[in-house]
């Protein structure tokens, strides 16, 4: 659970008979993840092809024919679950038999394309037309004038005046046919040597060009009819095609996700093969597999065929082990928030998973900043609702189900702790304290918690260096031994300077560590981690033990010294927002009780619709900021100490195309 998975690496040699019994095999329990190794081998001196690289291009194809039939049909892409891989498709068999089907819907689906694009084109000239509907004049016949020019179109009408004055300097007829507040049909002739000036002053007066179908003669009423027939006929085309391809599609739909399932559990093997090492009558396969799981996998191996050669390697968790694939495994009830610590970084498998301290830290953070009673509820309702896939509209949330109703419960649990509910501070009792009433109290804890954070990241951290046996940068790292005494030695000195200034208990000021040992503490920390360059490589055996003079050394090291302290202290304040927000929910809860009391009392409407409006942005936008900033305390603060990440993703092999896409 603290832990990635432990990993074996494997190599098995198979003998080209055994080939697809022995990847079927590997593929089926989703414990093994593949390694290329197909630089290994002889094609390439032997200039032999590599004909798996031909069957994954060719069933690749076939299949993407497939899916371009099945969207043409309307058919969705679901793979047969319960229906098991038998051995490779025959390539010839599924190209005639896609061939065939391809045949029948190209055709239909060509003529509805076709049909689809005459509606189109008989829309876009309506709207050009439909504006002259009014108008009595059979313009086809204007076409192809011997010497005048014409143009028909619409502008704005407070461009005319301007239009007939630049048109002044030649002979021009100008028709406006028709006008509303926006646009005015007009008609312009002239003869055909001034079209040029035509142009260039309708171009300037916005004129807008009305284009009428070459084909179509008569009035733009008797056009329009005559389009609308057009599209009519067109639709009922349309509908009597469609009818022929729901014929095609219950004949073939079961045929077609029978031939996409076998072409595509056959590309995968194709590809997978295609990553083995090749001799001349055998293959080399490579890959992780989970160390619990080795034997049983022998067993089934051998099971297959007695001329597999096995050979594995348990791997330790090293510093250097990132070639190695990290696949985590935690308890049911915390693996929900193994998205949280991916989303930030993949775990190294030499490294703690950090997913139970995340299940932990995080809930309880958001409920110490969102603390109440109704409002923690109503988020964990939300999560629960999110779990059960039964709101639709709540599936935006993804998998953040989980996490959101641990937070809820988290955020009730703080509100009875706080004696808030649903903003109301007068209710309930506060278990604990209220934090609008202890404002430096709250405060000062946050830093306080926040501190313990940061310490516990610190002795992780030290435990992770140590397991993976670095342990230069365990001792001597700013966030190991050293960096760990120096920001105890900080906290123990600055303790009864803050007990002076704020009101902290005297238990926690006073601790029974005299100030000497602080001091002689601090130096070593001081000192530590201004030549931790030094001692690391003193450990490591690296010489130059520092590079650049005696005299640049210091001045960086003095600076590297201020950035760490620096550090320290803004990570430490980081916490102080736990409880500024805590304080922060009781008063915009309040804010929000002052609104609606300006619509009424709590007998009137007004009142209880700014209060849900209240209720709304409260648990929604505050909601959402308080889990950012949740987030940020978890990933920038918490993470920053200890988890490196930089891990790869642990990735099985997979024949199922279920699984898999």
């Amino acid at each position: 659970m603290f832990y990635p998975q432990e990993m074996s690496e494997i190599e098995i040699i198979v003998p080209s008979k055994d080939l697809i019994p022995v990847t079927k095999a590997l593929s089926g329990q989703g414990i093994f993840n593949q390694t290329d190794v197909n630089y290994l081998g002889n094609d390439k001196e032997n200039n032999q092809p590599n004909l798996w690289q031909d069957k994954a291009s060719n069933y690749s194809m076939i299949e993407r024919r497939i899916q371009s039939i099945l969207n043409s049909l309307d058919i969705p892409d679901v793979s047969p679950i319960n229906r098991s891989y038998g051995d490779l498709a025959d390539i010839e068999k599924a190209q005639l038999a896609v061939d065939e089907i391809e045949q029948q819907v190209k055709g239909t689906v060509e003529q509805i394309n076709f049909e689809t694009k005459q509606i189109d084109h008989f829309n876009s000239l309506l709207q050009q037309i439909e504006p002259l509907s009014d108008i009595d004049v059979d313009f086809s016949q204007l076409r192809n004038s011997k010497y005048l020019y014409t143009t028909l179109g619409m502008m704005p009408p407070e461009n005319i005046d301007r239009l007939k004055s630049s048109l002044s300097r030649i002979p021009f007829v100008f028709y406006k046919l028709s006008q509303n507040n926006q646009k005015a049909v007009v008609w312009i002739a002239t003869s055909n040597e001034n079209a040029d000036t035509l142009n260039r002053a309708i171009k300037s007066a916005y004129f807008d060009p009305i284009h009428l179908p070459e084909d179509q003669k008569g009035t733009p009423l008797e056009i329009i009819s005559t389009l609308n027939t057009g599209i009519a006929a067109s639709k009922a085309k349309i509908s009597e095609l469609k009818t022929e391809l729901a014929k095609i599609r219950a004949d073939k739909e079961k045929q077609l996700t029978s031939i996409l399932w076998d072409v595509r559990c056959s590309r995968m093997m194709a590809s997978a093969i295609l990553h083995y090492g090749r001799l001349k009558y055998t293959y080399i396969i490579v890959g992780w597999i989970f160390s619990s799981r080795v034997i049983s996998m022998k067993e089934k191996l051998r099971g297959i065929s007695q001329d597999v050669i096995i050979e594995v390697h348990k791997t330790e968790r090293k510093n250097d082990s990132n070639d190695v694939p990290t696949a985590l495994s935690n308890p049911r009830l915390i693996r929900p928030f193994q998205m949280l610590v991916t989303t930030y970084a993949e775990p190294k498998y030499g490294e703690l998973d950090p997913t139970p301290l995340v299940a932990l830290l995080f809930p309880l953070l958001f409920g110490a900043m969102f603390g109440d009673v109704g409002h923690g509820a109503l988020i964990a309702i939300v999560g629960a609702l999110v779990m059960s896939k039964k709101v639709k509209f709540l599936n935006f949330f993804g998998s953040l189900g989980p996490i959101l109703l641990g937070c809820g419960i988290s955020a009730t649990i703080f509100g009875f702790l706080y004696g808030s509910i649903f903003g109301y501070e007068d209710v309930l009792k506060p278990l604990w304290m209220a934090p609008g009433a202890n404002i430096m109290r709250i405060l000062i804890i946050a830093i306080a918690g926040g501190v313990i954070v940061l310490i516990l990241g610190f002795l992780i951290n030290i435990y992770n260096l140590l397991v993976a046996k670095n342990y230069s940068e365990a001792f001597f790292g700013h966030n190991g031994l050293i960096g760990l005494i120096l920001y105890l030695s900080l906290i123990g000195l600055a303790l009864p300077v803050v007990g002076t200034i704020f009101p902290v208990p005297s238990a926690i000021t006073h601790l029974p560590i005299p100030s000497s040992v602080l001091l002689v503490t601090l130096i070593i920390g001081v000192i530590g981690v201004m030549f931790s360059e030094v001692f690391q490589n003193l450990i490591e055996g690296h010489r130059p033990i520092f590079e650049g003079s005696i005299g640049i050394y210091f001045f960086q090291a003095f600076f590297e010294l201020f950035e760490v302290v620096l550090s320290f202290v803004s990570n430490s304040l980081s916490f102080v927002r736990v409880g500024a927000f805590a304080v922060a929910h009781g008063n915009l809860a309040a804010v929000f009780f002052i609104l609606a009391g300006m619509f009424g009392t709590t007998s009137s409407i007004g009142y209880w619709i700014m209060y849900l409006v209240g209720l709304v942005f409260i648990v929604g936008f505050e909601g959402l900021i308080v889990y950012i900033q949740t987030t940020r305390l978890t990933y920038y603060e918490t993470f920053g100490k200890f988890f490196s990440g930089g891990g790869k993703r642990f990735e099985p092999l997979t024949l199922h195309p279920a699984e898999n896409e």
